[in-house]
């Protein structure tokens, strides 16, 4: 949707906003069917959660707060699992050597970094950095070709 006009769906919302809706209903339904399978329920359910939000509101601004404040609660289920990821990986990275394929993040306030010609050198013969900002996350390739 790169040629969305907000001043478009602002006038259809002034004269006609039962057509505003049913637009809006189309292009939701649109974005579902073009998602991949397996994300089409989670996508079905967010939208009937909003639908039912906004049925049970009094006003449009109503509404949108409330939409609002499912989206945050979103946003926190997705920072919780972003932690049991990073505490995860912390843990793994101790256990195991770092390999060719992992990435190593070092904190913005690192006083120790790696010198610049050592910045492309073999990942298993790098010197671990002795900063404990630093963490090694190992990633998996998806399969996909780079771009």
């Amino acid at each position: 949707m790169a040629d969305f006009d907000f001043k478009e769906w602002a006038d259809l919302y002034q004269v006609d906003p039962d057509a505003f809706n049913a637009r809006k209903e189309a292009v939701l339904a649109h974005f579902v069917e073009q998602a991949p399978e397996e994300n089409r329920p989670a996508l079905e359910q967010t939208l009937f959660r909003i639908r039912m939000t906004a049925r049970r509101s009094k006003s449009p601004l109503q509404s949108a707060m409330e939409a609002n404040k499912l989206m945050w609660e979103s946003f926190g289920k997705l920072r919780e699992k972003l932690e049991e990821f990073e505490q995860l990986s912390a843990a793994t990275s101790q256990d195991t050597p770092p390999r060719t394929n992992s990435l190593r993040l070092i904190g913005a306030d690192s006083t120790q970094a790696p010198a610049p010609h050592r910045a492309f050198a073999d990942a298993d013969q790098a010197q671990p950095l002795q900063n404990p900002a630093a963490r090694i996350i190992p990633f998996k390739a998806s399969g996909k070709p780079v771009h």
